[in-house]
C-alpha cells in the first residue's frame, strides 16, 4: 500500500495478514485523520523500508511504527530490538498490534522500545482513539 502525501504524519503497518491490514487501512480511511500510511508485510520488509527513507532523507519515515508481533521472516520481537540500535528510533513511535496477551510478551515488548501493545483483534474504537491522538497531534500516544 503506497504512502500519499495526505500530510506530514507518517505511519507504517507492519502486518502480514491481509485481513487485519484491510481493517487498519479501512478504519483510517473513514476517520477522514491526515495521515499517510504504508503497509510491509514483515519485519525485514519494514527494515529495508526505514532504511531507504532515513538514509535518503524520504520524508515517508514514520512517525509512528505498528507492528505485529508474530510474523514470517523477520518477527516483531526481531524488528524492536534492530530499531532499539538505530538513530533514529528515538523519534519513531512503536505500538504492538499482536493476538497474545501473555504478560511475558507485553513486557518484553515494552522492554524493546514499544510505546503501547494493543491486543488483535482490536476494537474498531480502541483503534480510531488512537489514530485520532497520533494523526492529530503528530506523535503522540494516548495513555
Amino acid at each position: 500500500m503506497p504512502s500519499d502525501d495526505k500530510s506530514n504524519r507518517n505511519l507504517l503497518l507492519v502486518e502480514d495478514d491481509e485481513d487485519d491490514a484491510f481493517l487498519f487501512a479501512h478504519t483510517l480511511e473513514k476517520s477522514g485523520l491526515l495521515c499517510s500510511l504504508s503497509h510491509v508485510t514483515d519485519g525485514r520488509l519494514a527494515v529495508e523500508f526505514l532504511q531507504k527513507a532515513a538514509e535518503s532523507g524520504d520524508k515517508r519515515l514514520p512517525q509512528t511504527i505498528f507492528l505485529d508481533l508474530k510474523m514470517p521472516v523477520f518477527n516483531g520481537f526481531e524488528f524492536l530490538d534492530w530499531m532499539k540500535k538505530q538513530s533514529f528510533s528515538p523519534s519513531v513511535r512503536v505500538i504492538v498490534l499482536s493476538g497474545s496477551e501473555h504478560e511475558t510478551d507485553k513486557q518484553r515488548a515494552a522492554q524493546l522500545g514499544a510505546s503501547a501493545y494493543l491486543v488483535k483483534p482490536v476494537k474498531v474504537s480502541d483503534l480510531q482513539r488512537f489514530l485520532h491522538d497520533i494523526c492529530s497531534a503528530g506523535n503522540g500516544v494516548p495513555a
